[in-house]
């Protein structure tokens, strides 16, 4: 019994990581994402919960909060491209971006040799407002 359980759940995880990948340009609330998966196992909302959780914990998914709302959104990130670039979030709407590579380790050296601070790349959200929110 223990193990249909855990194929169910393995299908759920998988209708959940398809869904964001589908839609990794993206950012949804919970409520969001349970309204757009449909399927024989679409997980339940504390089933979502779980997932996302682990998903953020694992570093799958990037949890933001959209301005000075107190919701969350969630995005999938690009896996080990990620991690090697600072990320900006727009404060109005949410959207979060990439900050190319090479500029990345340009504001990282600055830091370093002026101020002798490393920056966590992995972890690294500046914020503030996109040119679509400035308009």
């Amino acid at each position: 019994m223990d193990k249909g359980k855990k194929t169910y759940q393995t299908e759920q995880k998988k209708q959940l990581l398809d869904f964001l990948r589908e839609h990794k340009e993206e950012h949804y609330t919970i409520d969001q994402i349970i309204l757009n998966l449909q399927g024989e196992h679409t997980p339940g909302k504390s089933t979502v919960y779980r997932l996302i959780k682990q998903l953020v914990e694992e570093g799958v998914v990037k949890r933001s909060n959209t301005g000075n709302s107190r919701q969350f959104v969630y995005q999938l990130l690009d896996g080990e491209r990620c991690s090697h670039h600072f990320h900006m979030q727009c404060e109005s709407c949410g959207k979060l971006f990439h900050l190319q590579e090479e500029k990345t380790k340009e504001v990282q050296g600055l830091l370093k040799a002026q101020e002798e601070f490393q920056i966590d790349v992995s972890r690294c959200v500046l914020f503030g407002t996109c040119g679509n929110c400035n308009k």
